[in-house]
């Protein structure tokens, strides 16, 4: 089913679900904008750009407490977890693909992390699809697109004076069940603004037989040249939708084991304990980035761990841009097989 939320009443219906639920949206925080709880700020649902911190920090926080020590009865706590029930309104395609992809992680019948389980089933997913996208982003090269539906409950298009909503989920199916159905006419035009904004993306890079071109050329000197500008501040991993590493301490003086995000662009995060390194440069370090989204995650899931959101783009100190890396690597030639 398909219905209308006109502009006009969005504050209306935003605060009427926040009685049952925790309601995030893109609010401006500063210079950029941000996932916030409703009401922290004034929304920025216009914004071109995505929040500049991916939300999957609502899932996986930058830091979190795991286990705390009772000293007054020598043993280790599970900390109390119940998340309330949240909507997340205005998330962009890119970052909802980009939850569903850390599923994979996170949350299956082998490995479940409770932490992240409990706050992915507790919270509903409402998009709103990129009419404009901006030309940082390269969602349709990596399997996606500015109106892409995977992870969603809702998709919203925006018209002149209000969002077109396609419904995918029962629950989803409830919040707008109230609201007046969509036209045949609104429909006809959505479907126009969607085909145009798939129209405005041009291919980035050749993604076919570029797994292949990355494996076959791991030892090259490839990876020091794309490397060279690298800062290794870690800004296009820390603002990746995708990226999950951590790093778990004991903090004493607290008496908490916490997890806190960490990234393979930092030279401690590979140090083992014997002083040996097997990623000593930014070149090793380089090379892990982009050999996990696309070539790793395919033998993972068999799909790109990347959804093309461009924060590693726009926000790199020293302009290096994962496009141009890929294209790079398309143009390399096949190191030759040992005989």
């Amino acid at each position: 089913m398909n219905y209308i939320i006109e502009k006009k009443q969005l504050e209306k219906v935003l605060k009427a679900w926040s009685a049952d639920y925790e309601v995030y949206a893109p609010q401006k925080a500063k210079q950029f904008s941000a996932f916030l709880p409703l009401g922290s700020s004034d929304l920025a649902l216009d914004e071109p750009h995505n929040t500049r911190y991916p939300p999957k920090s609502l899932f996986l926080p930058q830091t979190e407490v795991l286990l705390r020590y009772n000293s007054r009865l020598n043993r280790l706590e599970d900390v109390e977890f119940n998340p309330k029930q949240r909507i997340l309104f205005g998330i962009h395609p890119c970052d909802a693909q980009a939850a569903a992809l850390l599923d994979t992680v996170f949350d299956t019948d082998e490995d479940n992390d409770p932490y992240w389980s409990n706050r992915r089933r507790g919270t509903l997913l409402i998009g709103l699809g990129c009419a404009e996208p901006p030309q940082t982003c390269f969602c349709t090269t990596v399997g996606g697109g500015p109106f892409n539906a995977k992870g969603l409950d809702a998709l919203m298009t925006e018209l002149e004076d209000a969002y077109f909503v396609e419904v995918f989920s029962e629950e989803a199916e409830k919040l707008f069940a109230d609201l007046p159905k969509a036209t045949k006419e609104q429909q006809n035009l959505v479907q126009k603004v969607q085909k145009s904004a798939v129209a405005k993306m041009a291919p980035a890079f050749e993604t076919e037989g570029l797994k292949q071109k990355l494996d076959d050329n791991f030892d090259s000197e490839f990876w020091a040249e794309i490397s060279e500008s690298c800062l290794g501040c870690g800004v296009c991993t820390f603002l990746c939708p995708t990226c999950f590493c951590f790093d778990i301490v004991d903090e004493v003086q607290r008496s908490e084991r916490v997890r806190n995000w960490d990234t393979c662009m930092f030279r401690t995060y590979s140090l083992e304990a014997s002083g040996h390194n097997p990623r000593p440069s930014r070149k090793e370090r380089t090379r892990q980035r982009l050999m996990h989204k696309y070539s790793y995650w395919l033998d993972h899931v068999n799909e790109i761990g990347c959804t093309g959101c461009g924060r590693c783009v726009r926000y790199c100190p020293v302009g290096l841009d994962i496009r141009a890396m890929l294209r790079a690597a398309n143009a390399l030639e096949m190191e030759p097989a040992n005989a």
